[in-house]
């Protein structure tokens, strides 16, 4: 027969509690303040009490009462003591007495104030360390008092509290992140397969419209896979990158001469403000992917309207501003312009269905321009239409 298993848990009372709690730091703190407390009493009591033994034999050498230290005690024993002498060891004896019952009560007193001192001090770190393991079980809602006094142990508790927020604002966009990435991989997915059994079956012709069709959805998932592990490689820093000198004058024609086709069939008409060289540090190759990110965007909800693209600088660094004329953002489209597989209203797209996205582009565009030490923002331009601004810190002479 199997005996009953015994509680180990952080919640349990047996023995080796009771010897962890001992040794731990609280049963620690406590010893020692006893012992300095004890020590304190001790050197003090002994003090007093040679210093009242002093003024006595000073204050009554007329009287013959003897030294109070020996009481008489080296008296010649076969002369009996006279009355001063007994007196003398009376006042030895009470003095003696009440300073060792004022050390015993004393050191009781330090010894039971240690111990509610230390319980006071360690109640907050016994509170982290049973918040600790809580948190290693996977609880996520775990919320600790901070202390009244605002020290170091408050600063700690405090610290442990936003960590433990953090972390479940963490874990929730995680579980969110892994619910969108499996939607969008199922759709071209779900795709593939019916139009795979639908030849299979006979019901749909191999031909080259179908083949077609199954090369989009597999473009689709390619594309897909490639935003997410670039987004994944910005995001941790571990994306390699080249910082160069650029003229962001210089980059934005070149983005506007590589859409010249794309631009004409979207019938968009795309110009370039800069009156004067922009210097800027970038990435070329990765600050050519955000502004192609954010141009293609402006095609998707913007078109046939206007895009002006634009570069100065501001005193503090280069500033690039992408703008369209279109109906702009909504407000909760505004919101969550940057957040993963976030796509806005596909009634206002060129691309209702979805299927030339992958919900990633703007993620990838604040990601990579973070990475790059620069910052985005989206706005509703006061005129209409949605903007883009980056910014990018640089020193002038860069590009002398």
């Amino acid at each position: 027969m199997g005996g009953r298993p015994t509680r180990r848990g952080s919640g349990g009372r047996g023995p080796g509690k009771k010897r962890e709690r001992r040794g731990g730091l609280r049963g620690r703190l406590t010893r020692m303040f006893a012992l300095v407390a004890v020590l304190a009493v001790a050197v003090t009591t002994s003090g007093t009490v040679n210093s009242a033994f002093r003024v006595i034999d000073r204050l009554n050498p007329e009287l013959g009462l003897g030294s109070l230290w020996d009481g008489g005690r080296h008296a010649d024993p076969s002369v009996p003591p006279t009355a001063q002498q007994l007196v003398a060891r009376d006042a030895r004896r009470r003095i003696i007495g009440s300073a060792v019952r004022s050390a015993v009560f004393s050191a009781l007193v330090a010894v039971i104030v240690a111990g509610l001192v230390t319980r006071q001090l360690t109640r907050p770190l016994s509170r982290l360390v049973e918040g600790t393991g809580r948190l290693q079980a996977g609880a996520r809602d775990v919320q600790l008092p901070l202390p009244r006094r605002h020290d170091e142990v408050r600063d700690l508790t405090g610290a442990f509290n936003e960590l433990n927020t953090a972390l479940a604002h963490q874990e929730a966009w995680r579980r969110g992140l892994m619910a969108d990435i499996a939607h969008d991989l199922r759709t071209p997915l779900a795709v593939l397969r019916s139009e795979i059994e639908a030849m299979q079956d006979g019901v749909q012709p191999t031909d080259a419209a179908a083949l077609g069709r199954l090369h989009g959805e597999v473009l689709l998932l390619a594309r897909l896979v490639t935003d997410l592990r670039l987004l994944s490689l910005a995001e941790s820093g571990a994306i390699t990158l080249t910082p160069t000198p650029l003229d962001g004058r210089e980059v934005l024609n070149a983005l506007a001469d590589a859409y010249t086709l794309r631009v004409a069939e979207a019938g968009v008409t795309l110009t370039v403000s800069a009156s004067a060289p922009v210097p800027l540090t970038a990435d070329p190759d990765r600050l050519r992917q955000t502004l192609q990110n954010i141009l293609d965007n402006a095609l998707r909800y913007a078109a046939p309207a206007a895009v002006d693209l634009s570069a100065h600088w501001d005193g503090t660094g280069a500033v690039l501003t992408i703008r369209d004329h279109g109906p702009g953002f909504q407000p909760d489209d505004l919101s969550r312009a940057f957040e993963r597989f976030y796509r806005a209203d596909a009634s206002r797209s060129r691309d209702p269905g979805g299927r030339a996205s992958s919900g990633l582009g703007l993620a990838i565009v604040r990601a990579l321009t973070e990475a790059q030490g620069g910052t985005i923002t989206a706005r509703n331009h006061p005129s209409g239409g949605a903007e883009f601004t980056l910014r990018f810190p640089a020193v002038r002479e860069e590009l002398a």
